[in-house]
């Protein structure tokens, strides 16, 4: 192969990656927006503005899309999050908690999708949520839960049951997103300001800890 032959072939290879690409960003969104019945591979194809036989080549299944869409969002909010999310010997003081709390939320803001997709095929049993609960969603169970039990030893959180606990505070992260336009409509107040977010998981903590002593003497 010639010099000229190479860079054809690389720039072959460039515009079929930015249109995977493509496709798989339309996806995010169609998915998000509207479930997986209603995404059909047509309509994720006319908002991409390819051909449905485009997609299908790259994808071959609506299931494989919709796995390598969710794939995607993974992999976004893992380069997006502090490296030590999850991470249960990060969890050395009240401040660690704060940060690492915003930084959910910042990505959720950021991703919304990525709250939409999950709260969709959470809601009910189904094959998809199978295979998301155990590409994904048993190791974030599994390290959510580290984390709490830590902070929890270490004194930065109550020592209350660790799921129910997680469950609260994952709702109290992720409910402010799914309200976010009537919350601005109805208040004008934007959540992704760094204002409101202080003050948001600044409440949030204090509401968890509040007969905390243990934090309370940290603090």
């Amino acid at each position: 192969m010639n010099h000229t032959e190479s860079q054809q072939s690389a720039s072959r290879k460039q515009r079929k990656e930015q249109t995977r690409q493509a496709i798989l960003d339309g996806a995010i969104f169609a998915f998000a927006e509207l479930g997986f019945d209603a995404a059909s591979m047509g309509l994720i194809a006319e908002r991409c503005g390819v051909k449905k036989a485009l997609v299908q080549y790259h994808f071959e299944t609506k299931e494989k899309l919709w796995k390598a869409a969710v794939s995607e969002l993974w992999q976004q909010r893992s380069e997006a999050l502090p490296s030590y999310f999850g991470d249960a010997e990060k969890a050395s003081n009240v401040e660690s908690l704060r940060f690492i709390f915003k930084q959910i939320v910042r990505f959720s803001c950021d991703h919304p999708e990525w709250v939409g997709i999950m709260f969709r095929e959470a809601a009910q049993p189904s094959t998809r949520l199978d295979w998301l609960f155990e590409t994904h969603l048993k190791d974030d169970y599994k390290k959510g839960l580290a984390f709490i039990e830590k902070a929890q030893e270490l004194g930065y959180l109550p020592p209350l049951e660790p799921l129910p606990l997680i469950h609260i505070i994952s709702g109290a992260l992720f409910y402010i997103i799914l309200i976010a336009p009537v919350t601005l409509k109805a208040t004008g107040e934007d959540i992704r300001s760094e204002q409101f977010l202080d003050i948001y998981v600044d409440t949030l903590l204090n509401m968890i800890n509040s007969g905390n002593t243990t934090q309370n003497g940290h603090s």
